[in-house]
């Protein structure tokens, strides 16, 4: 597995909120645009989220402070009953990111 292509990440009570969104480390992602040739323009690009069986769209997104995945990262953070302090693995395979805890 390279590791340029995957984000791992403790999530925070800003991850969880009701208007969650969540933060990803901005120099992981542009590894993996790096890598991969897949730009994120401004307004964000839907990407692939697999955990296990269940697959969830996400809108990935940029502001001036980095990278997030907006939405659609509710529906996946209530289905895994996701909590602060919980590490979470997202790997760029292909397409997609592949969910891990």
């Amino acid at each position: 597995m390279n590791q340029d292509l995957m984000i791992e990440k403790t999530l925070t009570d800003s991850d969880l909120s009701s208007n969650s969104r969540l933060r990803l480390p901005k120099k992981k992602v542009e590894n993996i645009i790096k890598s991969t040739g897949v730009p994120v323009p401004r307004n964000g690009i839907q990407v692939e989220i697999v955990d296990g069986n269940k697959s969830y769209w996400v809108n990935l997104g940029q502001d001036v402070v980095g990278y997030f995945i907006g939405n659609g990262w509710q529906s996946l953070r209530d289905a895994r009953q996701l909590q602060k302090g919980n590490i979470i693995k997202l790997y760029w395979q292909k397409t997609k990111f592949i969910f891990s805890m």
